[in-house]
């Protein structure tokens, strides 16, 4: 099943970053991709009314997964320099890893739409 299909559980806010997500994967846009679904996966978190619809124990469960954080380490290491990091280096494999930890990014949002809209 598609992300695209829990569209009817994701505030305005999340709907628009959902398609711009989208977009991004379609571009190629990884590092954009990247930070753009732990961004939705936050506002999911964060949004109140999804208690309509999400279990707390689930969210418990997500919030300390192993994936889980990664993808908040692997997007503050792109948002905040702290010295070269992988996929930045400017070589020939950095634009393998930015793509890859995207795939892993885009297995970990849908991992949060499965597990929390059951």
């Amino acid at each position: 099943m598609s992300i695209y299909n829990y569209t009817k559980y994701l505030n305005p806010q999340n709907k628009i970053l959902l398609e711009e997500y989208k977009k991004a994967n379609q571009n190629e846009m990884w590092v954009t991709s990247i930070i753009l679904s732990l961004t939705i996966i936050d506002n999911i978190l964060s949004d109140e009314n999804n208690l309509d619809y999400v279990d707390g124990l689930d969210i418990n469960h997500f919030k300390n997964s192993r994936d889980f954080h990664w993808l908040r380490l692997r997007r503050n290491q792109i948002l905040h320099y702290e010295g070269p990091k992988e996929g930045f280096l400017g070589n020939e494999n950095s634009v393998n890893v930015l793509k890859k930890d995207s795939l892993r990014a885009n297995k970990i949002l849908k991992k949060c739409f499965l597990d929390l809209f059951k």
